[in-house]
């Protein structure tokens, strides 16, 4: 630990005396709004290089984007960098159907895909051009690109329930229910899970299910399950972490196998989110503390990892083989966000924290950070203790780490 705060005290010395910025070269493609830059081609000659990419919002220079009064009127771009080069930058605004929110865009195969709602439809935009739209105001909460193909996964916003579509077509719906707002690959294999009621005439049931290349299956749990908090389907099984009638602590399931989350004394799961890498499964969870503060806490598996100060809750996680990488934001001005890495934890740097759920990213086994600053100033990307400027008045929206690109 003790070395990374040394390092990141050394990284910002450097800042503060003009270190390398990751400013705006010189344009080389502007086409309806959309300007193209050298970052396009990092990566294209190497499929296996890994490829840090790093999407943020920019508005003009004086603009206070944090109370953003003129949202929606004022001049606003998305831009993205790819390893340090700017690779692309799209106009954000009503009349460009693109929108400033961080979970609102992503950068999936190299390529960055955005989803607009108008007052009657969904807009799916590929690197600033629209590649479909379809009927209906949805939230989307996970999309995944399998070679032409776009799969979505969205909430109504207006209703509950759920719709899985390809390219706008619906492949799965439900009138009612929710998913756990997570679209990914098992293999080849294309995976999400959700939740509806079941009529009961005693009190309200919750079933569950996993769905497999859009073919729902119901989990089969035990009677005594009392609420889950997350579900995913890896490897051939179905994980789980659930409240059972009569138990304190959680239990984490992965298929026929169970253990029993252990919590800190005193304290109770509010929220449960599962991740599985590698065949290692890991669980990060906000607590209710005596005092009545949350708190966020790290398992692998069975074993407890860490428990945060008071104040401290995860904003964005990765886990990568058997390790574990998040950024925690400070619910106290006074207090420090921190970064966990494998055990270590180092403070951030004082002003700043993640914004959006996306910011933390494994690039060849090196952690990338993105920080934002909560008065105004410059944001920072965080490469492990040292870090490096963007030169934009604005604010880091996510940090991803791509194996290659694809066409």
């Amino acid at each position: 630990m003790r070395r990374y705060v040394i390092v990141l005290c050394a990284g910002l010395l450097l800042g503060s005396c003009g270190m390398h910025e990751l400013g705006e070269s010189a344009r080389d493609d502007v086409h309806d709004g959309i300007w193209t830059g050298p970052g396009m081609n990092v990566g294209s000659s190497d499929p296996d290089r890994t490829v840090c990419y790093v999407t943020a919002m920019d508005y003009p220079d004086g603009y206070d984007w944090r109370a953003d009064r003129e949202k929606g009127s004022v001049k606003c771009s998305l831009v993205v960098y790819a390893d340090g080069i700017p690779m692309m930058k799209v106009p954000v605004g009503e009349e460009y159907q693109t929108s400033p929110d961080a979970d609102m865009h992503r950068i999936i195969c190299g390529h960055l895909y955005t989803d607009y709602s108008t007052q009657e439809e969904t807009v799916i935009r590929k690197d600033g051009k629209e590649i479909f739209r379809y009927s209906g105001r949805e939230v989307i909460c996970g999309m995944l690109v399998d070679g032409d193909d776009v799969y979505t996964l969205g909430h109504p916003r207006d209703n509950g329930g759920f719709t899985y579509r390809r390219n706008g077509e619906i492949l799965l719906s439900r009138p009612s229910g929710k998913t756990f707002s997570r679209l990914y690959r098992d293999g080849e294999d294309i995976c999400f899970a959700f939740c509806e009621q079941a009529s009961s005439l005693s009190s309200p049931l919750e079933r569950y299910y996993s769905v497999v290349n859009g073919v729902p299956e119901q989990a089969a749990l035990r009677d005594d399950v009392k609420k889950v908090w997350d579900m995913m389907y890896s490897d051939g099984k179905v994980h789980y972490i659930a409240s059972l009638v009569g138990a304190r602590a959680p239990v984490l399931f992965a298929g026929e196998s169970m253990c029993v989350l252990t919590l800190p004394q005193g304290a109770s799961l509010l929220t449960g989110r599962l991740s599985v890498s590698q065949g290692v499964v890991c669980v990060e969870g906000v607590l209710s503390c005596r005092n009545l503060a949350l708190a966020s806490a790290l398992w692998k598996s069975e074993e407890l990892l860490y428990t945060f100060s008071p104040g401290m809750t995860v904003a964005s996680w990765q886990v990568e083989g058997d390790g574990v990488f998040c950024v925690l934001n400070s619910r106290s001005s006074s207090q420090k966000g921190v970064i966990y890495r494998c055990g270590e934890v180092s403070d951030l740097p004082q002003g700043y924290v993640s914004m959006g759920g996306n910011t933390v990213a494994l690039a060849d086994g090196i952690m990338h950070v993105g920080l934002s600053s909560v008065k105004g100033g410059k944001p920072l990307l965080w490469k492990e203790g040292v870090v490096d400027t963007l030169d934009i008045n604005g604010y880091i929206s996510s940090v991803i780490a791509e194996k290659q690109r694809r066409p």
